[in-house]
């Protein structure tokens, strides 16, 4: 009777002991790499509460470094710069580069005479988007084929208004227009005989460039300047 009385005693405090007692980690979790070396099948450092291979590069053996938790062997290198000369790195190791291929030879060219002896284009006139305006580079280049016009004895000049593809063709051909009578004012201004001077449009039937860039589109924004 006293013995059954011990073990009703003892159960309870028995229970407090182990309820105080917190349970091992298990399943790879961790709270230092000391719960991880009793647990097979997983790494044996804690990182961020599971047990892993390795969190950084002392972790691991030498001639091994971290990647992605993992003991991998240290690559030969991680960027060119860790190459001798001649060298670059790819995929973790040195690659002899292959030297660039020589430029292309082309024959020289010859840059067409802003001023040709026997007539035809001059300099070109450029705009900006929707506008007939001259340019304060427009106006350079109209004074270099006026004083072309002069020297040359040019007796007729064909202004061709241009512009790019957006708009309909009736705009187009309206804007060409106003830009080139804009040019030929200037050049009249300047001394040439207003009677010498034809203004036309081609609107954006003659696009010398076709691609839908800017850079482009400027190309296309013209005014051709031809000398007879």
């Amino acid at each position: 009777m006293r013995m059954h009385r011990s073990i009703l005693l003892a159960v309870p405090v028995l229970a407090l002991f182990l309820a105080g007692c917190p349970a091992k980690p298990k399943d790879g979790e961790c709270k230092t790499s000391e719960d991880c070396s009793a647990q097979e099948g997983y790494g044996k450092t804690c990182v961020e509460g599971r047990c892993q291979e390795c969190g950084q590069d002392t972790d691991c053996k030498a001639g091994f470094v971290c990647r992605s938790l993992k003991c991998v062997p240290r690559p030969e290198c991680e960027r060119s710069d860790d190459c001798p000369s001649g060298k670059a790195c790819q995929a973790g190791k040195c690659m002899t580069v292959a030297p660039p291929p020589p430029p292309p030879v082309t024959a020289p060219t010859t840059e067409p005479s802003a001023c040709p002896v026997g007539g035809g284009k001059l300099l070109p006139i450029y705009f900006a988007f929707d506008r007939a305006v001259l340019t304060p580079e427009s106006q350079a280049d109209l004074t270099k084929n006026a004083a072309c016009i002069k020297d040359k004895g040019f007796t007729k000049v064909i202004v061709e208004g241009n512009c790019d593809d957006r708009g309909t063709i009736e705009y187009n051909l309206q804007l060409g227009q106003r830009r080139a009578e804009s040019a030929k004012k200037f050049l009249v201004n300047l001394g040439i005989p207003a009677k010498s001077i034809q203004a036309v449009s081609y609107g954006k039937e003659r696009p010398i460039c076709s691609e839908a860039t800017e850079s482009c589109w400027q190309k296309n924004r013209r005014d051709d300047v031809v000398a007879k």
